[in-house]
């Protein structure tokens, strides 16, 4: 029964992502065929490329704010533990 549920809400994450990609590269490409009816090609290829590379920018974007919150729950399980457990050779960083 897991497996089903897990199954289903991984496809609905991933449908998710999928349409919100497709919908930020369509309105990149629609706003560069705006400039392109407007002879202006220059801005038209910039938007083109921004609007290929903003799904991968968005990405990377989501994936270090989790790692960086998975960092950071990792520093606040293994604080305490650090401080109760003081070791001559590692030297603890005091804040600024």
């Amino acid at each position: 029964m897991y497996n089903i549920l897990g199954s289903i809400a991984l496809a609905y994450l991933a449908g998710s992502g999928s349409v919100t990609n497709s919908s930020v590269v369509g309105r990149g490409l629609f706003r560069a065929i705006r400039h392109i009816v407007e002879g202006d090609y220059r801005e038209a290829g910039v938007e083109t490329l921004a609007a290929l590379a903003a799904p991968a920018l968005m990405s990377y974007a989501s994936t270090a704010s989790l790692v960086m919150e998975v960092v950071d729950g990792a520093y606040s399980l293994a604080n305490p533990a650090m401080d109760e457990a003081e070791v001559a050779h590692f030297p603890r960083r005091k804040a600024a």
